[in-house]
């Protein structure tokens, strides 16, 4: 889909990686360049598979490294030149970092004026807290997510995926995309500023527009929902499903499914409104009915009634699924040094496109390929540069590393055939 479209990824971890990630997805050639010592997300230490990190070896896959150092003068040369071949520069670096590397948007327009520039920060590149580091922790607490999330007066709770960082990472995506389509009708490049806050912020939607024009606040309420009834989840003999009734009809339906018609016409219980006044007597009594029977048997009579409904999922029960079996949601990759890699793709399924399955690569492994076939370099100009610690290229010894042993997963699992300078401590990614 963006075959002939380049991307230039100063990304660190996931904050400034899940928008390339996606990029390369859909065809962009994305050459992530990267300090001498590695993106940040290669840290094996944490959520270590074999020799690697699963964060780089899914936020990285589709593109090319190239070890670069922009704090030397010759890093930099190297990289305008790679700048006025390309459509976009990502990055996620802290606010100002970029300008005092001279490879800010400004910058960068005086040698390719249509160039496409994205910046992800914790807070954006203005207002007070705009140099303060930020975490993915630190801005799902900020954006109002983890007062709204938990238990009925239980503790504030954590999402449980870092949703500050992906979502910064897929409205940078967006910017991108939308630069992309700006240039082509109105001729100049952009620059766009997307910070983690305002994602966070953004995606309290509907939440926030009430409380807005209200003043009303937004309590934690579990699995449950405020303003329907039943809609949460249920422990049964063997486990947790969840019912969502968001329509008079299927209370009905599920009036039947429990064996209790005469719910549907009693007036503490027959529209949501009342069930919403009268919640713990809707759900002390499903509760009861729920806990008699195995999941899977509800499940069948739910199913056969039309209520929406599913149960708890565990990873490796959702990747047993048929639905996500059907799909395609788990890829394979080879990796050279740590063999077979199972990966869940992006979710786009366009007509006449077929995702590439590229590994991610290791550190430097194309450094060489690119300065040679888009800048023309010779190989000795390239080992020149590698010796002086202007790039790094992927010694010999990890070219031919054998692989390492990957553990098997726990259940089935089906596959789907088919820099920069060191960001300043506490930047935005985690």
């Amino acid at each position: 889909m963006l075959r002939g479209i380049t991307v230039l990824e100063l990304g660190q971890v996931i904050a400034g990686t899940y928008s390339g990630v996606i990029l390369a997805d859909l065809g962009a050639e994305v050459i992530k360049i990267e300090p001498l010592t590695g993106d940040a997300n290669r840290n094996a230490g944490i959520a270590p598979l074999a020799s690697e990190s699963t964060i780089h070896l899914c936020m990285n896959r589709n593109k090319k490294s190239v070890g670069l150092d922009l704090k030397a003068a010759e890093g930099r040369d190297l990289f305008y030149r790679l700048v006025e071949q390309a459509d976009i520069v990502i990055d996620n670096f802290r606010p100002g970092v970029m300008a005092r590397l001279g490879i800010d948007h400004e910058q960068l327009k005086k040698r390719k004026p249509d160039i496409i520039t994205v910046s992800v920060t914790g807070f954006g590149e203005y207002g007070p807290r705009r140099d303060q580091p930020a975490f993915d922790l630190v801005v799902q607490a900020l954006a109002g997510h983890l007062h709204i999330t938990g238990d009925p007066g239980g503790p504030p709770t954590r999402v449980g995926i870092p949703l500050a960082d992906i979502a910064g990472g897929i409205f940078a995506c967006i910017s991108a995309l939308a630069g992309l389509s700006s240039r082509l009708l109105h001729g100049p490049g952009t620059h766009a500023d997307v910070a983690m806050l305002d994602c966070l912020v953004s995606l309290l939607s509907y939440q926030a527009l009430g409380h807005l024009n209200t003043g009303g606040q937004v309590t934690r309420q579990g699995t449950a929902h405020a303003h329907m009834v039943p809609w949460q989840a249920f422990a049964t003999r063997n486990g947790y499903l969840v019912v969502a009734v968001r329509e008079d009809k299927f209370w009905q339906r599920l009036c039947d499914a429990i064996g209790r018609p005469d719910l549907k016409a009693d007036p503490r219980t027959s529209a949501n409104s009342a069930r919403v006044a009268n919640r713990e007597l809707v759900t002390s009594l499903l509760r009861e009915h729920f806990a008699h029977r195995d999941t899977e048997d509800w499940l069948r009579i739910l199913d056969e009634n039309d209520i929406p409904a599913a149960p708890v999922n565990d990873l490796a029960a959702v990747f047993a699924d048929e639905q996500v079996t059907a799909r395609g949601l788990v890829r394979t990759y080879h990796h050279q040094v740590i063999g077979d890699v199972r990966y869940t793709p992006s979710p786009p399924q366009l007509d006449g496109w077929a995702f590439p399955s590229a590994p991610a690569p290791r550190l430097g492994e194309h450094t060489g390929h690119v300065l040679q076939q888009r800048l023309g370099m010779g190989a000795e100009q390239v080992a020149d540069l590698a010796r002086r610690r202007v790039v790094r290229v992927m010694d010999s010894a990890e070219a031919q590393a054998p692989p390492a042993q990957v553990p098997e997963p726990p259940g089935p699992v089906t596959s789907h055939t088919d820099v920069t300078a060191d960001p300043a401590p506490g930047s935005t990614d985690a």
